[in-house]
């Protein structure tokens, strides 16, 4: 419709002046303001066409030597937003659909130009209403790409009809690949029908088309791996009808936190149980000791069976003493504890007592600090990993066992069970062996969970583990994976420490400052991610933030020539660091690499230096490591 004042602009295209006189005076009669500029043929068309802004373009459908198609189609692929309509003497019902099909909006025969000015007003009126349709789903488009989610919207069958760059990232598809797909294709298989039943209830609600379900799932990347996702559905109404909005949310790094929250509670539930079941149990055995030796004296003749009994009631007795210090923690005693002292100490019994296919490696950093405890308890602690170690090994490998100084921060502090911020002495124990499934190596602090034959252990061993380290103020990892061996991580303060002296990233002054340089971090865990963000920020370097290879080299291609240094973890999901690393030196040979893990064996230091890497972090790292990394990966 015509709006007050408006003149339209129409771009008309005749060979024949009569005719365009005569369309110009119909117009004119039905009290249609236009200014309208003529042009005879294909040439002037053209140049009208790119010089002025139309409102509309009428089209004569034969003209010598440009016929009205060509016209129409020079329109449609430059100005797509302008509306035509094609006029003739004597247009074919054939010719009529074909130009409708082209993209006319309308056709009209000369000879009845009565429903010009009307099929002008609503061609107009089309062109305006499908020119708000298409900003509209740009701005709704912009909207989805910034949204901080996985975004995928299908249709009422389940089709996928549009997605955001959160959603390749995720799920590791191209845009194409999933358009036209069904949603389906992102959950395994043995979850769909429950996805199905979620998806049926939500429509089946009466209030459907106002109403959201949210709902966690197991969702299914491109390269077949799994993740957790917790899912929001909203509908979305378009003028197509009723589409459903998927917004999707990796939550692994969460049912992680949570895990290790569990574990931890029912780790102290498990402490407090048997804690009070071994107090009983003690006061139980007490006098069975006692009156044993009465027994020796009065029935000698009986002597081997007395010893039996107190052979087995001393066993249990130490057991129940075991049990006490894995739920309670044992009287430690504070003395400086010197870590080189200790670890000199391992040397020398495990290499007259272990077999000669074990090779034995220790390290200790320079100048390390002592730790505050009993050496006694945590000589006890190493030599039982260091005997689980070669328990793993039944046919050789190498034992390696490390010290060095570490600063746990907040952030780290609060990701992991019982740590606690400041100054730490951390001893690894690492084996070659056979590596822990990921069910057992939840379980293996529990008391009583064992690995070993029957008869060939308690199970209390890591829990007296745990005990000491506890008693001590520590805290402990284990990291393993099937074919991978495994790291245990045991940290001990250095003093008892309070929050005055705990170690904050970002007060702490350091002789490198950055000029803005990017930096990018990639590691599975959110805690890590985000205290390497704070200290790089800190020291004046720009951080971008990845959690697996395949969104660390999507970065990688963002960033360009402004990337500086990579700093990636090994173990991570979908494409793991190996893999990253090779596939961005044949992108980006130049830039500089750090590598960083909580298991920095040699053979993997190794194999990282093969691809040119020289620069190593072991987790968690303190700032002035972390700022020697940087120094040492971006002078390189």
């Amino acid at each position: 419709m015509q709006q007050p004042n408006q003149i339209i602009q129409i771009l008309h295209l005749e060979d024949n002046a009569l005719d365009a006189e005569l369309i110009q005076d119909r117009l004119e009669l039905d009290g249609m303001r236009c200014s309208i500029r003529l042009t005879m043929n294909r040439d002037e068309f053209a140049s009208a066409l790119a010089s002025g802004s139309w409102d509309i373009v009428l089209c004569d459908y034969n003209i010598p030597g440009y016929d009205g198609s060509s016209a129409l189609q020079l329109v449609r692929k430059h100005f797509p937003a302008i509306p035509v309509i094609m006029l003739s003497s004597s247009l074919s019902e054939e010719e009529a659909v074909k130009c409708l099909h082209m993209g006319a909006s309308d056709y009209l025969l000369k000879q009845s130009l009565t429903r010009l000015p009307s099929a002008i007003s609503r061609a107009m009126d089309q062109a305006k209403t499908a020119l708000q349709k298409e900003q509209a789903e740009q701005r709704f488009r912009a909207l989805l790409e910034f949204a901080p989610d996985a975004m995928v919207i299908v249709d009422s069958d389940g089709t996928i009809a549009l997605l955001n760059s959160q959603a390749e990232r995720l799920f590791g598809y191209e845009r194409r690949e999933l358009l036209g797909k069904p949603l389906s294709v992102l959950i395994p298989e043995r979850f769909r029908a429950s996805h199905r039943a979620h998806v049926d209830r939500y429509h089946a609600a009466p209030t459907h088309k106002s109403m959201r379900a949210g709902f966690e799932l197991i969702a299914l990347r491109k390269d077949g791996s799994e993740m957790a996702a917790d899912i929001s559905l909203s509908p979305l109404e378009t003028l197509d009808g009723t589409l459903t909005i998927s917004m999707i949310r990796d939550i692994t790094e969460r049912r992680k936190l949570e895990a290790n929250q569990m574990r931890a509670q029912r780790m102290e539930t498990i402490g407090g149980f048997a804690g009070n079941i071994a107090h009983d149990l003690n006061n139980a055995l007490s006098p069975v000791l006692m009156s044993l030796e009465l027994l020796r004296l009065q029935y000698p003749e009986s002597s081997d069976l007395v010893e039996m009994i107190e052979s087995g009631t001393r066993r249990g007795a130490e057991m129940l003493r075991q049990l006490l210090v894995f739920s309670k923690g044992s009287f430690v005693e504070s003395k400086p504890v010197d870590p080189a002292r200790l670890i000199e100490d391992l040397r020398m019994v495990l290499s007259k007592s272990f077999p000669s296919n074990i090779n034995l490696r220790l390290k200790v950093d320079e100048d390390i600090p002592r730790v505050m405890g009993d050496s006694t308890q945590i000589h006890q602690v190493l030599m039982n990993l260091c005997l689980n170690a070669r328990d793993a090994m039944p046919d050789g490998g190498v034992l390696t066992v490390a010290a060095e100084c570490v600063d746990i921060d907040a952030s780290y502090a609060s990701i992991v069970p019982n740590a606690s911020r400041g100054r730490h002495v951390v001893f690894r124990v690492s084996d070659s062996g056979s590596g822990i499934e990921p069910q057992v190596l939840d379980r293996i602090f529990e008391p009583f969970f064992s690995t070993k034959p029957q008869g060939k252990g308690t199970g209390l061993g890591l829990s007296i583990v745990v005990g000491i380290v506890k008693s001590h103020r520590g805290f402990i990892n284990a990291y393993s994976s099937p074919g991978a061996g495994s790291t245990f991580a045991v940290y001990i303060p250095t003093s008892v420490s309070d929050e005055s002296d705990s170690i904050d990233p970002i007060a702490v002054e350091s002789s490198l400052r950055g000029d803005g340089e990017t930096v990018l971090v990639v590691d599975d865990v959110a805690g890590i991610l985000g205290a390497a963000g704070s200290v790089l920020e800190a020291l004046n370097f720009r951080p971008v933030l990845a959690s697996d290879g395949i969104s660390g080299l999507d970065r990688v291609d963002e960033i360009g020539s402004d990337l500086a240094v990579v700093i990636t973890d090994i173990h991570m999901p979908g494409m793991d660091g190996r893999n990253f690393v090779a596939k961005l030196r044949e992108r980006r040979p130049d830039v500089g690499i750090i590598v960083m893990s909580g298991n920095l064996e040699e053979e993997i230091v190794d194999e990282f230096k093969s691809m040119g890497v020289t620069t190593f972090l072991g987790k968690p790292f303190t700032q002035d490591k972390l700022t020697a990394a940087l120094r040492s990966a971006i002078v390189k």
